[in-house]
């Protein structure tokens, strides 16, 4: 009678538990853990950026001692796209557990992270996903949603559990007219909502503004009209991963007959993947080395530079200090800042450069005096919503925001018809709770803390401005 017992127990369903051991309430160091019974499935391993430059370190890493614990636990690391702040984390993270675990991602996400963990001289397995797959890990059974961001290759999970279906929803946008890639999955999002969501965790990163993100696309005609009267060299910079920005500014130089040197080494890797891949399409001849480019007239001149977000020892800080041999900052110059809504940490640094370029004698082009060099890669008001009628959860919780814009999010849904105690708003060391009854609610808190480390990329700046 006591072994009948036990087996019932042990069939019987428990909670899922979720915890964000990068913290609730943050835009970047992204690292979700989903726990059901003894099996544990990873959603991104990101870092984040401090507020200071830092002897210490310049990244952040959250602390995974609950993994480390758990390891034995773990089915896979599932990656959802080629941004740092969602796999960045790895090469401090997998050192760390004593058995080579699974990783599931996208194929520029993968190739990104091959060349990051190669730069720490490691290794891992990598499974490339795609929209017509599904993965069976012990009690998940994931689904991928292709949807548009601001790299190529972007997917959300539909995470199938005992205790119902969880929607991880992360960085997204609705974008009808994209510059690389197809449309968001909206017929699969519809599907999976009609057959029952427990739980949608939503980007919710411009709850703030009203309407929908303007489209990638309408970029090409910004860029065009700060290169068009340009007599001087042109710089370009944005964050290395945006590959259909960097196609676009090669479609507008290509037009007006300039060259273009890639100056820093995220670029220039980047370039080499995105073309292998397919996502960038280089009309030929038109890249030139950085030591050639004195020997072209200034208005033939166009220098795609990494260091967007204003990075201690990124190339554009270095041409800006006088640090880079071959090229200078002049006066008819033009400088445009293609860059995104500032990553929390980074905004005093790009003032200040932005400050030393015009001190230079640069004209500089910057999202606070034109709002059309940039458009986000994260959905407004109008796409949350449709995200939310798509889907058709249960539960809400917004992720991938500061936690005024988690409130944001909630209001709106507040507004749909939702009621406050279908909105779950965790904060920081919280952990989430889905019962057997499909209902969601707070669990226990956790300790949780943040790492300062070293990227060794900024190692091998230093070495190189010695």
């Amino acid at each position: 009678m006591e072994f009948f017992r036990k087996q019932k127990n042990k069939d019987k369903k428990q909670n899922l538990r979720i915890i964000s051991l990068g913290g609730w309430g943050k835009v970047t160091q992204n690292l979700f853990v989903y726990q059901y019974q003894d099996e544990i499935l990873v959603v991104d391993c990101g870092v984040g950026f401090p507020d200071e430059e830092s002897p210490e370190g310049d990244l952040l890493v959250a602390d995974v001692d609950y993994l480390v614990k758990n390891q034995n636990k773990i089915q896979a690391i599932v990656i959802t796209h080629g941004h740092e702040d969602h796999y960045g984390g790895l090469p401090f993270v997998l050192p760390k557990l004593n058995r080579q675990i699974p990783i599931y991602a996208p194929r520029l996400a993968a190739a990104l992270i091959r060349e990051k963990l190669d730069e720490y001289r490691q290794q891992a397995k990598i499974n490339l996903i795609d929209s017509r797959q599904k993965v069976d890990l012990g009690n998940f059974h994931l689904d991928f949603i292709h949807m548009t961001h601001s790299i190529p290759d972007t997917f959300s999970l539909a995470i199938k559990t005992p205790v119902g279906t969880i929607l991880h929803i992360s960085d997204f946008k609705f974008d009808w007219t994209p510059v690389t890639g197809s449309i968001s999955d909206v017929g699969k999002l519809a599907t999976i909502g009609s057959q029952g969501v427990v739980c949608l965790l939503s980007d919710c990163l411009r709850s703030e503004k009203d309407g929908y993100t303007l489209s990638e696309s309408m970029i090409e005609d910004s860029l065009e009209r700060e290169i068009r009267n340009c007599q001087g060299k042109v710089f370009i910079t944005t964050i290395s991963s945006n590959v259909s920005r960097w196609q676009q500014a090669l479609n507008v130089s290509v037009k007006y007959r300039r060259q273009v040197a890639l100056v820093g080494r995220s670029i220039e890797k980047i370039f080499k993947i995105a073309t292998r891949l397919g996502y960038l399409k280089i009309p030929k001849g038109i890249l030139v080395p950085t030591k050639k480019i004195n020997g072209l007239p200034k208005q033939e001149i166009s220098l795609f530079v990494a260091g967007s977000q204003a990075q201690k020892g990124s190339a554009l800080e270095r041409i800006t200090a006088g640090e880079f041999r071959e090229i200078q900052i002049e006066p008819g110059d033009k400088v445009i800042f293609s860059s995104p809504d500032y990553i929390p940490g980074t905004q005093l640094a790009i003032h200040k450069l932005i400050d030393e370029l015009s001190r230079l004698g640069a004209t500089v082009s910057y999202s606070d005096i034109l709002d059309d060099l940039h458009v986000s890669g994260h959905a407004a008001q109008g796409e949350l919503s449709l995200m939310i009628s798509l889907t058709r959860p249960n539960f809400l919780v917004p992720i991938g925001g500061a936690f005024r814009q988690m409130r944001q999010y909630a209001i709106l849904a507040q507004k749909m018809g939702y009621f406050e105690e279908q909105i779950i708003l965790p904060d920081r060391n919280d952990t989430l709770e889905i019962t057997a009854a499909g209902q969601v609610k707070l669990g226990p808190r956790i300790s949780r803390k943040t790492h300062l480390v070293k990227s060794k990329s900024r190692k091998r700046r230093k070495y190189r401005r010695k």
